[in-house]
């Protein structure tokens, strides 16, 4: 049986839901909301719920938690633009690094040891930093791959919170994730990024990153001049 804290992340949950009670796929977000069972749950959720709820105020939602068209599974949020349905991933970065931050003992310290050899020019905080984004780049390459469909034009939308990773770390993952030796990811126009910087509450309005890499790149200006927002463009590589 569930504690009164996760009850209270619950009723919480569900209240800041009230306004897409009526898109399709609302059944999927509740019962979702009723499998939350710790803090990075309720992180995960709430940033889905605030940036659906961006989109339905924008007047491009479809359907929420929509099926997968190349594997079982669910997006977060399907999107309607142009006559062209795309999907969008949300992740709550603070669970990434706290992932990190518990893992990071033994083989982080001779990685750190090895690149102060390396790059004396360096700092240990700016090495540790750069080891920190690696692993974000890895964990995203991995979520991007099953989370969203090769043949469809998609959006990874990032909520930084409390996870003290600021704009100028997510350009820099925004960078490697278009122009990665691991594979940049054509299908992804966008990257949406929520950040304290900004603001964080809706209708504040996130940074953007276009993929000039992207097969969908065009679209993807299209839909900011749509949202009227411009980007905060990486280096095109």
């Amino acid at each position: 049986m569930k504690d009164n804290r996760y009850l209270q992340f619950q009723a919480t949950l569900e209240k800041s839901s009230i306004g897409l009670a009526y898109v399709k796929g609302y059944d999927r977000l509740i019962s979702s909301i009723r499998d939350v069972a710790d803090w990075d749950g309720f992180q995960a959720i709430s940033a889905q719920i605030k940036t659906t709820s961006w989109f339905k105020d924008k007047g491009i939602l479809k359907e929420i938690e929509p099926e997968l068209p190349h594997r079982s599974g669910y997006a977060d949020t399907l999107l309607s633009f142009s006559q062209q349905d795309i999907y969008c991933e949300v992740s709550s970065l603070e669970s990434f690094v706290k992932s990190i931050e518990l893992r990071k003992q033994g083989t982080d310290d001779k990685k750190i040891k090895l690149r102060l050899k390396e790059h004396p020019y360096l700092t240990k905080q700016e090495i540790e930093h750069e080891i920190k984004r690696e692993k974000i780049l890895r964990i995203l390459f991995k979520k991007t791959k099953e989370q969203l469909p090769e043949n469809y034009p998609s959006i990874l939308a990032l909520e930084t919170g409390k996870a003290w990773v600021f704009h100028q770390e997510v350009k820099e993952i925004a960078e490697r994730l278009f122009n990665s030796k691991l594979g940049n990811r054509p299908n992804i126009m966008l990257i949406m990024h929520w950040s304290p910087e900004r603001g964080s509450d809706i209708g504040e309005a996130p940074f953007w990153f276009i993929n000039h890499k992207s097969k969908y790149q065009n679209l993807g200006q299209e839909l900011l001049k749509y949202l009227q927002v411009k980007p905060d463009c990486p280096h095109r590589g």
